[in-house]
């Protein structure tokens, strides 16, 4: 089968680094070809053909033009100063009856880019402003200014207006968006750190206690202790390792270990039962099993095998894992007595409600005679 040509990514990575690059510059230019162009139709054109009552081009009016028309140089960093250059300066103009000329078109692009990169209150404000300013130079009869032009320019300063607004409202949603996305991912991160952490820590203090106590009277046991804190580290570091590597570009190789999923679990119940734990795995059934969910299946368990070590003085726990067609059953039971002394904030039960609510599934938890019951089921797919 032959391979299809994607997308070129440097030649996209060369334009995105351009844009960067060039962006800064973009509007200084604007306000430059801007100022020219408008000074230019001040000089050339003739204002007897537009209305006989128009001055002749002074110095007045060519520096008002060109002030006004040059604050498009400041339309994204400053578009409150840029808009109040551009309407003041077509006020001089229009006032010392000089044709305005190419201003007239610009000060739409200025509206728009004081509603697309202020605020909205700004925007209003500035729609506001030069409705009353083209409605006060009708009322001085000022030249080339008649009701049609009036009614028009309104029209046009509300459209250019909704047009930015439109913009800076949809540039929001999108910043909002990417807010909540990025907020999610550090969940996610947050929940498999601890996930990670919490389990091997309590794994490493377990086998630590226990090579302590017995370095002097039973060193073969001993030496195994150290062996599974070993272990136990090496793991956490692979799995800390490929987390840390999902934040990383995309384009590096792909070396990381793969996720963990419910395949892992029997591994996992053997790493507890090394601990001092005696686990006890059922399994029945089979199912295809979306990736997240088969993770989620995963942390389930170790979550709850993690909080036998640490919270209770129970010796034994039993996993029980169900597959049918639509759902995955996980139940974790221990049988106590929990440690009256044992504290803890509770993220790893936080984390795992959350983590079980993100795939559709429901949890419950909670004490089971002198001991504890964790039982959750899980669509096999994710439900969108």
């Amino acid at each position: 089968m032959r391979g299809q040509v994607g997308p070129a990514p440097g030649r996209q990575s060369w334009w995105i680094v351009a844009s960067q690059r060039l962006s800064p510059y973009l509007d200084p230019l604007l306000g430059i070809v801007a100022a020219a162009a408008a000074l230019t139709s001040l000089l050339t054109t003739d204002p007897a053909s537009v209305d006989p009552r128009l001055e002749n081009p002074d110095v007045v009016a060519a520096i008002a033009t060109v002030v006004a028309a040059g604050g498009l140089a400041w339309r994204r960093s400053r578009p409150v100063a840029s808009y109040a250059a551009m309407v003041v300066g077509g006020v001089v103009v229009s006032l010392s009856g000089h044709y305005i000329g190419l201003l007239s078109v610009l000060i739409l692009f200025s509206l728009y880019s004081l509603a697309a990169h202020g605020r909205r209150r700004d925007g209003l404000v500035g729609l506001g402003v030069g409705v009353a300013v083209f409605g006060g130079l009708a009322l001085l009869d000022v030249p080339d200014l008649r009701t049609s032009d009036l009614l028009l320019a309104v029209a046009l300063l509300v459209a250019a207006w909704a047009v930015g607004d439109a913009i800076r409202s949809r540039r929001r949603q999108q910043q909002d968006q990417l807010l909540a996305a990025v907020t999610e991912e550090r969940l996610r991160i947050a929940r498999e750190l601890h996930d990670v952490v919490a389990h091997s820590m309590s794994l490493i203090a377990v086998q630590a206690g226990v090579g302590a106590h017995l370095i002097r009277s039973d060193a073969l046991a001993a030496e195994h202790s150290l062996e599974v804190i070993a272990e136990t580290s090496r793991r956490a570091l692979e799995q800390t390792r490929s987390m840390l590597g999902m934040l990383r570009a995309e384009n590096e190789d792909g070396t990381r270990p793969p996720t963990r999923g419910l395949d892992d679990v029997a591994e996992l119940v053997e790493d507890i039962r090394a601990a001092g734990l005696d686990v006890a795995l059922e399994r029945s059934g089979t199912a295809e099993l979306d990736t997240a969910i088969s993770l989620t299946a995963y942390r389930i368990v170790q979550e709850s095998l993690t909080n036998v070590i640490k919270h209770s003085a129970a010796r034994t726990a039993t996993v029980t894992v169900a597959c049918t067609v639509t759902t995955i059953e996980l139940e974790i039971v221990d049988p106590g007595p929990s440690r009256a002394s044992a504290t803890g904030s509770g993220h790893g039960l936080v984390g795992l409600d959350e983590r079980v609510r993100l795939v559709g599934g429901r949890a419950e938890y909670g004490a089971h005679g002198a001991g504890f019951r964790v039982h959750a089921e899980l669509p096999v797919g994710v439900r969108r």
